[in-house]
């Protein structure tokens, strides 16, 4: 699935997105300093731009014509960390966001925010922008600890999906958080070298020391030195100051789960505030998984995985000659193709279709059949024979690409068209793949 990341700062929600297998595209945002570390850390556009400009927004985004958009608005006006006026200014980015949506209209969009926005009338705002678009929004506030994250951050997560029921995702949601919080020593192991690290409280009157073994209070956008007045609080877990510390900037981006090598930039105001802003990568992650299996593609397959499970071939149908003698009962697999491999199959002469480095594990791969090319903005006209399915690389299409980037081979041949012309279907498994029979195919029944 296609994604663009709106107000992206240094990039978390991009991070966990493209671990959770999607393809960013490019993603927007209007603080320099932001901009400058996502770029370095990121292969796809990165662009500075006004987000609250919402014409010359759209603009920029239909070129990448994105299946999801994604994005974080700036939470400040509505965070216990703040004065919490949503009429600042800031609260509107909310709307322009749900507006930029509404305009491109791609067929998901993730929002994410403090849990404090349920109480706003910028909510209202957006979500009834959403409504009148026809998507059916799932709403929820996610706890990051129980979601792959050592930190107790609440975020409120709005997924919307064109004309679905409210509340579709409410139960996958639900049941794939792990039953207990994560703490810092469960994600660290042995990496960190203290038991006890000092937090700077919002009052005096609350704790300012906290232990590896619970989960992270909410990485905030400042970290302060641990005064030397200070006093122990009642509930602060030890007896002693003694080698006590805060957690390095290193530590904290680490507790927002970004991994130890991603290149943090600039000052250490901006990179500490750029950290406190992230949405964690595994919270992230864990929405985009989330989705996945939504869609039925819990845990896709590695093609390293079917090479170990298949080390010749998957299927064989070789030495069968091809004719208009169609078996209806047979497997065919809808296979949405990419831009750079479509002549090939316009004209009925590809001889190889290969598929990303994962594959859906709701296909049943051994009884694979027929092939049937996905055109975009199309759908569905030409019928293939799977010949064979193996596994093999992206250099056997591509002379230029790694002879190590392992991929799932269809050799396909021509059997006919099928339909007089195209017919328009709705993928079903990440919208790039559908897993059906020739009779459902003819009957229209996808």
């Amino acid at each position: 699935m296609k994604v663009v990341d709106l107000f992206c700062g240094c990039g978390g929600l991009s991070l966990g997105f493209q671990k959770a297998g999607y393809e960013i595209l490019a993603a927007f945002d209007n603080w320099e300093e932001a901009v400058t570390v996502y770029h370095n850390n990121f292969d796809h556009p990165v662009i500075k731009q006004d987000l609250s400009d919402v014409e010359s927004t759209v603009v920029e985004i239909e070129k990448y014509r994105p299946d999801m958009i994604i994005g974080g608005p700036p939470c400040q006006d509505f965070s216990s960390a703040g004065k919490r006026n949503e009429n600042n200014g800031r609260g509107d980015l909310t709307v322009s966001y749900a507006k930029i949506v509404a305009a491109i209209k791609p067929e998901w969009f993730v929002m994410e925010n403090v849990d404090r926005i349920l109480k706003t009338g910028k909510l209202v705002e957006a979500r009834e922008i959403f409504k009148d678009c026809g998507y059916g929004l799932t709403e929820t506030v996610l706890n990051a600890s129980f979601c792959g994250v050592p930190q107790r951050r609440k975020r409120f997560i709005m997924i919307g999906h064109l004309g679905e029921n409210d509340g579709f995702m409410a139960d996958v949601l639900e049941k794939r958080q792990a039953s207990k919080e994560m703490t810092i020593a469960d994600y660290f192991g042995n990496q960190i070298d203290i038991k006890y690290y000092y937090r700077h409280p919002r009052s005096y009157a609350r704790r300012g020391i906290f232990s590896v073994n619970e989960p992270s209070p909410t990485i905030r956008g400042v970290n302060r030195p641990m005064p030397s007045g200070y006093q122990l609080h009642p509930t602060d877990p030890v007896t002693t100051l003694e080698g006590i510390r805060p957690l390095t900037t290193r530590e904290r981006s680490m507790i927002q789960t970004f991994p130890k090598d991603f290149k943090f930039i600039g000052t250490k105001t901006d990179m500490e505030q750029m950290i406190g802003n992230a949405v964690p990568v595994n919270l992230a992650k864990f929405v985009g998984d989330s989705i996945m299996a939504y869609l039925g593609v819990d845990n896709p397959i590695n093609v390293v995985d079917i090479k170990k499970e298949f080390p010749a071939e998957i299927v064989n149908h070789g030495s069968e000659v091809v004719d208009s003698n169609l078996d209806n009962g047979k497997n065919v697999l809808v296979s949405l193709v990419k831009s750079d491999n479509v002549d090939l199959f316009l004209d009925g002469s590809a001889k190889v279709y290969y598929t990303g480095k994962k594959f859906p594990s709701t296909v049943a791969l051994n009884k694979l059949y027929y092939f049937m090319p996905y055109i975009k903005k199309q759908g569905i006209r030409d019928l293939y024979l799977i010949k064979i399915a193996r596994v093999g690389s992206k250099h056997e299409v591509h002379p230029d690409a790694d002879e190590n980037d392992l991929r799932l081979v269809f050799e396909v041949e021509f059997i006919k068209q099928l339909f007089d012309d195209y017919k328009p279907i709705r993928l079903k498994i990440w919208d790039t793949f559908t897993d059906t029979t020739l009779e459902k195919i003819i009957n229209n029944q996808n």
